[in-house]
């Protein structure tokens, strides 16, 4: 009806909008006045030589124009949804993990879709994803519950990684007891599955830092130092600083993507996914 109203505006005329809109004037007609006694006011005055607005038409207008020109809008955003140009995505990643090939992923998403926004947190838990804060948690050696379902599950390799030509490589898992140690924060799996290897190992470090993953590369700037990570980092990717990982068995972790079982994945966290996915490829085949 709004289209209509602004049709007959245009053309002076009920007639002459008719024929625009391919309706019969008589129709037309009718369901004007439906819509007048409904607002209980005159639209439109009939003259002799067709119709004009009322002073309440005029009013009419106003709102009538914005309100076509933000459905318009909205249109064109929906579109642009359903097309993947446009969306948003939450999740939130483990502080073992947000660094390399992840942040990469991330980076990559950005580039590929620059009309998506991304929120990304730094948590250790599902509990964000409890919350439905996020649309995707990757995590590893996560808890579960019921309603939390995995998408994606994959091991990745425990490294240890130094910066090149910093310190002699060490021969086996006694040596790293001679270097300071960069571990993985308290609560992660990654924490937890190197915990256990110590304790089966019955090794103790004698020098133990733990930071995020996001700060291991600045760490092995300094000399003697040794960080142990899941497998995400990525060497000859810092700029200056190469970092090179040392041939140690430290044994793997479970790499999780998790989303939430009663909520549709959004076309975002599709994208994303599959993305990483793809990068997650090319650490296996490493």
């Amino acid at each position: 009806m709004y289209r209509a109203i602004q049709m007959i505006h245009r053309c002076g005329s009920i007639r002459r909008a008719a024929q625009d809109l391919a309706v019969s004037p008589s129709a037309l007609n009718r369901s004007v006045q439906a819509f007048e006694e409904e607002l209980s006011f005159t639209v439109f005055q009939r003259t002799a030589s067709g119709v004009e607005l009322s002073e309440a038409g005029e009013l009419l207008l106003d709102v009538i124009d914005r309100h076509l020109i933000e459905f318009g809008e909205l249109q064109r955003q929906l579109g642009r949804l359903r097309d993947g140009e446009t969306g948003e995505l939450r999740i939130s990643v483990g502080s073992d993990l947000l660094a390399g090939h992840l942040s990469a992923a991330i980076t990559d998403m950005e580039t590929a879709h620059p009309g998506f926004t991304l929120e990304v947190r730094c948590e250790d838990g599902i509990e964000s994803l409890r919350q439905r804060q996020v649309d995707l948690a990757l995590l590893t050696n996560p808890a579960t519950d019921d309603a939390t379902e995995v998408v994606h599950a994959q091991l990745l390799r425990l490294r240890a990684w130094k910066s090149e030509g910093q310190i002699a490589v060490p021969s086996g898992l006694w040596d790293l007891a001679k270097a300071r140690v960069l571990l993985p924060p308290e609560g992660t799996g990654s924490r937890i599955a190197l915990s256990h290897l110590l304790r089966r190992n019955r090794l103790e470090l004698n020098a133990v830092s733990s930071l995020p993953a996001s700060q291991a590369v600045d760490y092995l700037q300094h000399t003697d130092r040794i960080a142990i990570f899941p497998d995400v980092l990525q060497p000859n990717a810092y700029g200056p600083i190469k970092i090179a990982p040392l041939p140690l068995d430290l044994g793997a972790v479970q790499f999780c993507v998790l989303r939430s079982a009663r909520v549709p994945m959004t076309r975002a966290a599709q994208l994303f996914l599959t993305g990483l996915q793809l990068k997650l490829l090319d650490v296996a085949a490493e």
